[in-house]
């Protein structure tokens, strides 16, 4: 059972009181990105450089490789295509079915960008990443980082920020926003009127306007996550009624759109991302070495 660190009782109209987690992979090297797609649930397996499948077949759960290569967060384009941020590739590309790849974005003012971390598209088919220089300076498994690590020379970083991109539909590449420390998840909210972008740095989830041309604007902070608990601001995701929900400190944090902040989900391993799946009211969490289903009371809106 998933353990509820209730700090408002509107919490419980997202998930019940008693809803239980149930693992369905592991032994995995460290997951992340999951996205439902067509019926299955793809995700990142980073250390192993695949992409993972997991689906219901009549005989029993079935997990094999969906795609090899190198990708962070997963989503899908308005055709129903998987779009890959490659966090050691240092690109964003387009996965086939058949497993190759096609690179979308890899320079911006020729330079290289940094490690594309996570990705969201909006319905008129713009792309959004965020590019901090993770994967440019990788850390040994186990080990924390220097603090402010971020902020010191980075041999072969080319970028002078970690920013968010946006890739329009004709294959323009602009940079939105330059001052983030380590800008991570992201996702807009319900009518596209807001982008949320985490920065795993600062601890907190901050949001802009979104213009009618794409543009960001008014930036404020929605949710402070500071915390002594393990882990940091990672994979975001918004349901329907606009509520948010954060991996980060401790478990998945989940806040009203105002900002409230109604509690946080704890699971038996510190969840990295997560995706709405199935029916559109089931969460899937990717947590270290595995991937956690969990119904909720609330729903998401399905990518495909």
């Amino acid at each position: 059972m998933a353990t509820l660190d209730v700090r408002s009782p509107k919490l419980h109209d997202l998930i019940a009181p008693d809803a239980a987690d149930t693992r369905i992979a592991g032994g995995l090297g460290f997951t992340e990105g999951p996205v439902w797609r067509g019926g299955a649930l793809l995700f990142s397996d980073i250390p192993n450089k695949r992409i993972v499948r997991w689906r219901r077949l009549a005989e029993g759960p079935e997990l094999t490789t969906y795609a090899t290569g190198m990708s962070n967060g997963l989503t899908l384009d308005r055709q129903g295509q998987v779009l890959a941020a490659e966090h050691d590739g240092r690109r964003v590309s387009r996965v086939a079915d058949n497993g190759t790849r096609a690179a979308l974005a890899e320079r911006f003012q020729d330079k290289r960008l940094n490690s594309p971390n996570d990705i969201v598209v909006k319905s008129d088919g713009t792309i959004y990443f965020t590019d901090p220089p993770y994967a440019i300076q990788p850390s040994t498994p186990g080990m924390a980082r220097p603090a402010g690590w971020w902020t010191a020379p980075i041999p072969g970083k080319e970028q002078p920020h970690n920013g968010v991109y946006r890739l329009t539909a004709q294959g323009t590449l602009d940079l939105l926003v330059t001052d983030f420390a380590l800008p991570n998840g992201l996702a807009f909210s319900p009518d596209e009127s807001v982008l949320y972008v985490d920065d795993s740095a600062h601890k907190h989830i901050r949001a802009f306007d979104v213009r009618p041309d794409g543009s960001l604007a008014n930036s404020r902070i929605l949710l402070d996550m500071a915390s002594e608990d393990p882990g940091v601001p990672d994979g975001l995701k918004v349901d329907a009624q606009g509520n948010v929900f954060c991996t980060g400190p401790g478990g998945v944090w989940v806040c009203s759109a105002a900002g409230e902040f109604l509690g946080r989900i704890i699971l038996p391993e510190l969840p990295a991302n997560l995706a709405w799946g199935e029916d559109g009211s089931v969460l899937f969490l990717t947590a270290r070495t595995s991937v956690y289903r969990l119904a909720t009371q609330t729903r998401g809106v399905l990518l495909g």
